[in-house]
């Protein structure tokens, strides 16, 4: 490590303080910044979910990683690094790569008063979890579980050799368990629902689980897109997309904090059905909504291979650069002035809007200008 950093004191994660909003860059440096790291530290799971983002690139066996020098110099130099998330396949299976790779990663964002996201499945034994959990912030975990059979069928969905169905049972119990441990102990645990059309009609039943089994402090809803990972699996309409939000809001916990991310819902766009369910999210205690951080704030670096990307533009975009040969400021800086970023990253303050994903606009808004529409809200608001 090249700097030697001293902790800061961190606010606690609240609807007021979420550090992984990019929206936040641009009310403390005035544009999109680099703020936020996601490492890939492991391809190895003890499940395949059928809906995995990576379930693709996971393997049997991990290669060696990059010198965690190496890791530790592009990090110190961001300037304005603020957030850290770990991701894999499953980041506390391999005790090699947590040794190795994923607890100095959490030490070095400790000592520098970094914000650390975990992304894990919690259905390991929960002395794992413990013996790392004065460094996360938020331990994040995907929970689309509508049935038992839902887990033990596309939890599983992509393995070739299937665990035996007591194997499997007793994973969701542990995740359950391990949850409201985790929780009741004071660590931040929050759930993720994906919505499509097989979780829609399990929402109520998901949203009391995560809210009264595993005690979870927030639920996270996102859409599901059609990239590579999920192409064959069924994504809303955005008529099915809107009637689910409401249904959402209809039935949620109110004391639970309720965060929706990448809804393909803007203020540009003349609907006046999406302006009263944006007018909905916007009043309704305890709900928040985020802009999409990946390309906005984060870029993806490969523990492994060095290689970044740009985490959801991945299969538009591919890998962008390397840590070998690129600081990671530089590479972010290419990439907003690259012309697909270009057309995607509009801003408009009066809404804290920073517009779509290539996702987004190329499932719902393909024939929509969003630079267009960013000018017109800029004249109607008087923005500058």
């Amino acid at each position: 490590m090249l700097k030697t950093y001293t902790s800061n004191i961190k606010k606690p994660i609240s609807m007021t303080n979420d550090p992984w909003e990019a929206y936040n860059d641009m009310q403390s440096h005035n544009g999109l910044t680099l703020s936020n790291i996601e490492f890939t530290t492991t391809n190895l799971c003890n499940m395949r979910c059928s809906h995995c983002a990576v379930g693709y690139t996971l393997q049997t066996a991990d290669p060696d990683p990059l010198p965690m020098d190496l890791i530790y110099r592009r990090l110190d130099e961001i300037p304005h690094l603020t957030t850290m998330s770990i991701t894999g396949g499953e980041p506390m299976f391999s005790k090699k790569s947590i040794k190795n790779v994923v607890k100095p990663l959490l030490k070095y964002a400790y000592d520098r008063g970094i914000y650390v996201q975990m992304n894990s499945n919690l259905t390991l034994p929960l002395d794992r979890y413990l013996d790392i959990a004065e460094y996360i912030d938020v331990m994040h975990i995907s929970h689309n579980w509508g049935t038992i059979e839902s887990f033990t069928d596309v939890g599983f969905g992509a393995m070739e050799k299937q665990p035996p169905l007591k194997a499997k049972l007793k994973l969701y119990d542990q995740m359950i368990t391990n949850s409201r441990t985790l929780s009741e102990q004071g660590m931040f645990v929050s759930a993720e629902t994906m919505l499509n059309q097989s979780t829609v009609p399990y929402l109520k039943k998901i949203h009391q689980e995560i809210v009264n089994d595993m005690n979870c402090q927030r639920h996270e809803i996102h859409p599901m897109y059609p990239a590579d990972f999920a192409s064959q699996l069924e994504v809303l309409s955005l008529k099915e997309m809107k009637e689910a939000i409401h249904h959402l809001l209809d039935f949620r916990d109110p004391n639970t904090w309720m965060l929706f991310g990448t809804l393909p819902i803007y203020p540009c766009i003349n609907d006046e059905n999406d302006q009263v369910l944006l007018q909905r999210l916007r009043s309704t205690n305890n709900v928040s909504m985020r802009n999409d951080p990946d390309g906005r704030n984060r870029l993806n670096v490969n523990v492994f291979t060095g290689n970044v990307i740009v985490t959801d533009f991945g299969d538009e975009n591919g890998t962008i650069s390397n840590i070998k040969n690129d600081k990671l400021p530089d590479v972010f800086s290419q990439w907003l002035s690259s012309p697909l970023a270009q057309s995607l990253n509009c801003h408009c303050s009066e809404f804290s809007c920073l517009g779509p994903n290539v996702l987004v606009k190329n499932m719902y808004y393909q024939n929509t200008d969003f630079k267009s529409n960013e000018q017109r809200m800029h004249n109607i608001y008087q923005m500058s």
